[in-house]
């Protein structure tokens, strides 16, 4: 009776051990652990404002420059339109989001655009701002 008792402990504990094991290594291999963000290939992208620059402009600047909330927040810049953005100074845009002198770093209050978003935005300038 002990020995049964021993050996279904023993095997309880290796499936255990071997479940304990499997799920680390599982999320040893996930992207949101820390490992590297995959490269910026922004050459090889295609890059519209609804495909690409419009959410960017979702995630990082209409909280303040959205349609209902650039009177108050946004300076009088409301951003909620292709319209709207293609139409801003590339040079003003440009340099506040690249946080350059003489410009207000944007987002306010907040850290720079990751460099491949700041890329993304160049590429759409520099293709003519494709809708």
């Amino acid at each position: 009776m002990i020995q049964n008792f021993c050996f279904t402990s023993w095997t309880r504990l290796l499936g255990l051990g071997t479940a304990v094991v499997l799920l680390g290594l599982a999320a040893g291999c996930s992207y949101s652990h820390g490992d590297p963000a995959p490269a910026c290939d922004v050459a090889h992208e295609t890059i519209t404002y609804a495909g690409v620059i419009s959410p960017i402009f979702d995630a990082n600047c209409r909280r303040c420059h959205g349609s209902s909330v650039a009177a108050t927040l946004g300076g009088g810049n409301d951003f909620s339109s292709y319209a709207a953005v293609s139409g801003y100074p590339q040079s003003s845009l440009l340099g506040c989001v690249r946080h350059e002198n003489g410009y207000p770093p944007m987002p306010k209050n907040s850290g720079q655009l990751s460099a491949c978003d700041i890329q993304r935005l160049e590429a759409w300038y520099a293709q003519g701002k494709p809708q």
